[in-house]
């Protein structure tokens, strides 16, 4: 054999071997690649999740354990990387690039679902609930599937998980404020949330929209003389350094969701959308007993961080908000499912 055939040969023999070592070795896809590979071999598919709240938030821990249930139930077909923090997109824009299916996952308020169909804010009219675990049976059930399937259809967003967190209150810079009179004319910071918006019009308060990134900063300057929010997020984001006053006004319950874009959902098999539910059902599961405790613990440190817990008669709040509900529920035929939620409270 001459020795440019012989060094040809064993080139090949050398592409060979690295071609089957490489194709022995799992490769993570970039999102959108199809899942599985020739050979049996395992090709992770890596998903984005975005969302808005700090890492040790109660979302940021549930979201973490859906991703590495996700992980186990489809054996490493599916990754999530999650991005904290705003990192990638605020609320709003996050949905929007779930409707364009440029993003995988995102997280929301519910209440934001209303900027895609009116009724998809049901979960959020003022004076919905009369506790927290009236409202966690209404989340867990399929009370709320109708409202699912109009997001679906309204915006191409699937909410994944629907987590009950805790009422949201009034944090407010006027220590004297302690009744409902006291609200009038006042400067509310809230997120662009249609039925947050509304309570507190409904209350003669003047309601101003802000994104969450620039509350503190609105607060501190005096651009709104409080925000609205429930305990932990008030902690976390450090809210007691700007405001004093915890005014028990329960206004609104504060639910979140995982969405997910329908366009990327249904690329999914049917065995992965299988992991996709199991994993929320136990993610959920374990959401719940990790919060149990939770709220109390945050309600304490407000208190150590100086921040006064303002009890009040909800009576006047719910008389003023009565109207706006009963329109709400005549203008978007809401009315089994919102008797369903009353007689959920049974």
């Amino acid at each position: 054999m001459n020795k440019n055939l012989s060094r040809v040969l064993s080139g090949a023999m050398c592409a060979l071997m690295l071609a089957s070592v490489l194709a022995g070795c799992g490769q993570k896809s970039p999102a959108g690649s199809a899942s599985g590979s020739a050979g049996g071999a395992v090709e992770t598919r890596v998903l984005k999740l975005s969302h808005h709240v700090t890492e040790g938030d109660s979302n940021d821990i549930l979201f973490n354990k859906f991703a590495e249930l996700v992980k186990e139930k489809t054996n490493g077909e599916i990754e999530i990387d999650i991005y904290p923090n705003g990192q990638l997109y605020g609320q709003k824009d996050g949905l929007e690039a779930l409707k364009l299916g440029t993003l995988d996952l995102a997280m929301s308020d519910t209440s934001l679902w209303a900027n895609y169909d009116p009724a998809c804010g049901v979960l959020d009219m003022p004076y919905m609930f009369k506790s927290r675990e009236h409202a966690i049976k209404v989340a867990s059930s399929d009370i709320i599937d109708p409202i699912k399937d109009r997001l679906v259809s309204s915006a191409g967003i699937r909410p994944i998980l629907v987590e009950c967190l805790n009422f949201r209150n009034a944090l407010v810079k006027d220590m004297n404020v302690d009744s409902f009179e006291d609200f009038k004319g006042m400067k509310m910071r809230t997120p662009e949330a249609p039925m947050t918006i509304a309570a507190f019009e409904a209350i003669g308060a003047n309601p101003v929209v802000i994104p969450s990134g620039e509350a503190y900063t609105a607060v501190q300057t005096g651009v709104a003389d409080g925000l609205e929010g429930h305990a932990e997020y008030m902690v976390l984001q450090k809210f007691y350094e700007v405001a004093k006053n915890y005014v028990q006004t329960q206004h609104v319950m504060t639910f979140t969701a995982l969405n997910m874009s329908e366009k990327v959902y249904e690329t999914l098999t049917d065995s992965q959308k299988q992991a996709f539910a199991d994993a929320s059902t136990e993610s959920l599961a374990y959401f719940y007993e990790y919060t149990d405790k939770l709220f109390e613990e945050k309600y304490a440190e407000l208190e150590a961080n100086g921040v006064k817990i303002t009890d009040i008669d909800r009576t006047p709040f719910e008389e003023a908000c009565a109207p706006f509900i009963q329109q709400f529920v005549a203008d978007n035929n809401l009315q089994d499912v919102y008797s369903a939620i009353m007689e959920a409270a049974e």
